[in-house]
């Protein structure tokens, strides 16, 4: 079996069995949560295990598509781990709760930073080729640049008085702005390529 194969479901494994164990933790501090505990160490097994029965798990004659797949469990795994992680943490008092909050905050950050990097790479589009990869280039750059003031804003803004969140929706505003001028222009471009 290819080696690079065989460690991502041991990483998968330990990511499931670390979120456990936070999950243990935090409800054990803050028993009242313990439908939010079970909830975050349950979605992942529950995933693996729905992966492989549907037959969504491709064989090992498929390294490249079981990668993927493997790939994208343990993101999830990583994000949910993290996220009992840290309120297991806030819940002892080692870190102060509001990185609880930072924490999800960034998580989603970088789900954008992932998603905007992967975006121009993706073959598929309902428009033509140029066009679609116009539209993926855009949304693709408007997501990472989105992703990164995000972490930025979470990482150094107070949680006083809102701040954080307020600058979140300005960010937010910012990015749909761009995409949705963004696209019209590029729809306008290529109506007025096309007609000439």
């Amino acid at each position: 079996m290819n080696k690079e194969l065989t460690w991502r479901p041991i990483a998968l494994q330990i990511l499931i069995l670390l979120a456990i164990a936070f999950g243990v933790l935090a409800w054990t501090q803050r028993p009242e949560g313990a439908l939010v505990w079970m909830t975050g160490m349950l979605s992942m097994p529950l995933a693996w295990l729905l992966v492989v029965a549907f037959g969504a798990m491709p064989g090992p004659e498929r390294p490249r598509e079981r990668r993927t797949v493997f790939n994208s469990l343990i993101g999830g795994a990583l994000m949910i781990a993290g996220a009992l992680g840290a309120c297991a943490l806030g819940s002892l008092g080692a870190i102060e709760e509001e990185w609880i909050t930072r924490y999800g905050m960034i998580v989603i950050a970088l789900a954008l930073v992932v998603t905007g990097n992967g975006l121009p790479k993706k073959r598929e589009t309902a428009c033509g080729p140029a066009r679609g990869l116009a539209v993926k280039r855009l949304l693709g750059w408007t997501f990472v640049v989105t992703g990164l003031l995000l972490i930025l804003a979470w990482l150094t803004l107070p949680l006083v008085n809102d701040v954080a969140w307020w600058a979140t929706f300005g960010i937010y505003v910012a990015a749909g702005t761009v995409c949705a001028v963004g696209v019209r222009r590029i729809a306008t471009r290529s109506s007025a390529g096309a007609a000439s």
